[in-house]
């Protein structure tokens, strides 16, 4: 069975060519906004991945990555909170480019590792009930 539009937009995510794009501009983006260039900062970190997943969407084979793990981790694991803490990451991330502080962009990477461990929950919780 096709996967709907909602599971594509999950499967997407994942990706390489989506996260190529992502993580590369991103890091493109910092630079620019540590140096002050602000338009050109925000446009490559918000254009870009735009166009990533137009291409994506529209490309990709998402019905076969959605069988592999880590389609079905998304799938399983990328609630609209967890996307939500992703997107507040790279927020904070980018402010902190722009306001030269180290800190807050690290601050912004550990909240983009939180938002992708949804599926670490269940794991932990599951080991921790094994054990007596």
């Amino acid at each position: 069975m096709p996967l709907t539009r909602n599971q594509r937009m999950l499967v997407h995510q994942v990706h390489p060519g989506k996260l190529a794009v992502d993580i590369g501009t991103s890091a493109v983006s910092n630079l620019l906004l540590w140096r002050g260039n602000v338009v050109a900062g925000v446009a490559v970190r918000y254009v870009a991945p735009v166009l990533g997943t137009a291409l994506v969407l529209r490309l990709a084979d998402l019905d076969s990555l959605a069988a592999t793990r880590r389609g079905k981790y998304v799938l399983e694991h990328m609630p609209p909170p967890m996307m939500g803490i992703r997107l507040g990451g790279d927020m904070l991330m980018a402010i902190g480019a722009w306001k030269h502080r180290p800190a807050w962009m690290a601050a912004g990477a550990g909240l983009v590792l939180i938002g992708w461990s949804g599926g670490l929950r269940g794991r932990i919780a599951t080991r921790s009930a094994r054990t007596p």
